[in-house]
Formats: C-alpha cells, structure tokens, sequence
C-alpha cells in the first residue's frame, strides 16, 4: 500500500466526477494529499510501516520494551499518530461539509459558485489534455482479489516479505493468462519495484551507518549531556514531533530527515525517561506532516498534478487544515507525554 497509489488512481477517477458538481480542484487535491501518506502511516502492511519498523527495531529504548519485530513495535505506536489521524478526521469533516472552507479554499469555492470555473485561470495549462475518462475495459476483481491476499497474509502472518511475495504469485496467476500483462512485461516490472525500493534499503543502511559513526564518535553521549539538563521527559515527544516536522518540511527528505534523527532522539528520550512509543508516533507523526505539507515534496506535486492545479495553489489551500492538525497533534503529545 502506498500513498502514491492512492493520489494517481482516486485523481484519474474523481476529477471528472468533482467537475461535474462543482466542486473546486483545489478541494479535490486536498482530500488526495490528505488520504496519502496520513492513511499509509496507519496501514502495518504499507511502505511507510516497512520503513519505520526496520528503523525502530535497531534503538535500544525500543528494544528494551520486548517487541520481537519492528512490526510489533510500529503496530503499538499506531494509536498515537496524532497528526495522520487528525488530518484524517479534519478531511472527513471537510467532505461532510462540517468543517469550514478556510483561507484560499474558501476563495476557491467562492470561484466556482461566482463564474462556474473549478479551477483558476494560472492552473488552465494543466488542463488542456484532460481526457473524460478511460475507455479501456478493466476488471476491477484483478485488483482486489490481489490487495486482499496482501492484507490476509501480512495480517495473519505478520510477514509482509512472505506477503508480497504470495501477491506477487497471485497477480501472475490473474493477469498473464488474462493478457492483461505480457510475460516479459510482468517480470520486467517486478525488477523494477525492486529498483523503485533501492532508495529506501539505502536510506536503512546509512541509518545504521549513523548510529554507529555516531556510537563510536560519542556524538550521542555529547547531545545528550548536553540537552539533557534543558529537556524534560513528558514534553519530549512533543518536541520531537516538531523537530521531525519541522526538519522534514524545510528539506523535503522525509525518510532520510527520519532516519538521520531517530539515532539521537531515541538515546536522548532513554535519558529523561520519555516514553519510546510515543517517541516512535511523534516521528511517525513528522514524517506524515513533512509528505503531506511540504510544497515540494512528491505527494504534494503528485495530488496537484493528479488533480489538474498549480501546485503552490494546492499547498496554500491545504494550509489551514495542516496547521490545525500540527497544533492539535502537540496537544495531543503533550497531554500522552504526562499521562503515559
């Protein structure tokens, strides 16, 4: 499962739909961007989960809690998402109508009930090929049958390798008898998921590198006598949330930000006695904010490409909406940080 997935297939399917009834592209890009990553981060079969449960696994604080895989330990910090399961909530109320058109949203909608247009006249350019749907025959059974073995098996079997591989089997057996795939093409793009994967297996390997650079330079111990005395352990993961955040906002690097700071803040929390699950949300939490509110990084490129806009339309529509989920989810840690 992956939030690309979602923001290329739901854009191509709705955007017809969403013209049809008026409702502004800059809306629809929102609720693509907000139902990417933010619903990746609570799947334990997507990405997202392989990443930060491989990054987890490594840190001594975690360990120490007795989760025999990384898994395990990223299922138990789910629950404590703040952001990805507030901005889930917020674009729920948004499609409902409950929440309010805030800031250059509401100018958007303001647009379209004035002159009818569902979007601006600086995001025409991207819609001049716009096709009205896809005329090829499909079976929709393809799909689920083989996402539905994934979920089973990763679910079952906690082992999403093994999972992936039975769907990988599965595919094979629906689509080349079906010709819906070549032979050659269905092996061809199984060599090239693995090359889409290299980044993160070296992403993995240099967070391992770093922590031990870090171990054997004592840089971990330095911060840590350092910041120990201005660092209080309720409020860590907090702090933590917004230094993920914020980090990943400014670079654009959302697992590399991830995995250059979970070597020093897991260290650091063992110090002041923050708690490691909650530590573990918080830079869920900060990935999820940095792929979702970022202006350049690829999900906000993907939702505004997918949804035929200008893409600092479609971040500075979506920005109220963020900054409620981002002050709520340190609400949200800080009460979690004195509680737990």
């Amino acid at each position: 499962m992956d939030d690309y997935l979602n923001v290329l297939s739901i854009g191509v399917c709705m955007k017809g739909v969403c013209d049809k009834r008026k409702i502004p592209r800059e809306a629809l890009a929102y609720m693509l961007d907000a139902t990417g990553a933010p619903v990746c981060v609570l799947l334990p079969f997507s990405t997202w989960a392989v990443f930060y449960a491989s990054l987890f696994i490594d840190q001594a604080s975690v360990k120490a809690l007795g989760f025999k895989t990384g898994i395990q330990a990223y299922i138990r910090a789910i629950p404590y998402c703040f952001y990805p399961i507030l901005t889930i909530a917020i674009v729920f109320l948004f499609a409902l109508g409950v929440m309010p058109k805030l800031g250059a949203m509401k100018k958007a909608y303001k647009r379209v009930e004035e002159t009818g247009k569902v979007y601006s006249d600086a995001s025409r350019k991207y819609n001049h090929d716009d096709r009205k749907g896809y005329e090829e025959e499909g079976n929709i059974w393809n799909f689920v049958i083989s996402m539905g073995v994934l979920v089973a098996i990763a679910i079952a079997t906690s082992n999403l390798l093994l999972a992936v591989v039975v769907s990988l089997i599965v595919c094979f057996v629906l689509y080349v008898p079906q010709k819906v795939v070549a032979l050659d093409d269905f092996f061809n793009l199984v060599v090239r998921g693995f090359a889409d994967m290299l980044p993160i297996l070296i992403l993995l390997v240099i967070a391992f590198v770093l922590q031990k650079v870090t171990e054997g330079m004592g840089m971990t111990d330095f911060i840590i006598s350092v910041a120990k005395p201005l660092l209080w352990g309720p409020v860590f993961p907090a702090i933590a949330f917004v230094l993920v955040a914020a980090l990943t906002f400014t670079t654009g690097s959302i697992w590399g930000m991830s995995a250059v700071v979970a070597p020093i803040v897991f260290p650091l929390g063992a110090a002041i006695s923050a708690n490691p699950i909650l530590i573990m949300a918080a830079i869920i939490s900060g990935g999820a904010f940095g792929s979702h509110a970022c202006f350049y990084t690829d999900a906000t490129l993907l939702s505004s490409q997918s949804a035929g806009i200008d893409n600092m339309e479609h971040a500075l529509t979506q920005l109220p909406y963020v900054i409620i989920a981002s002050v709520l989810s340190v609400v949200g840690f800080l009460i979690c940080g004195f509680v737990m």
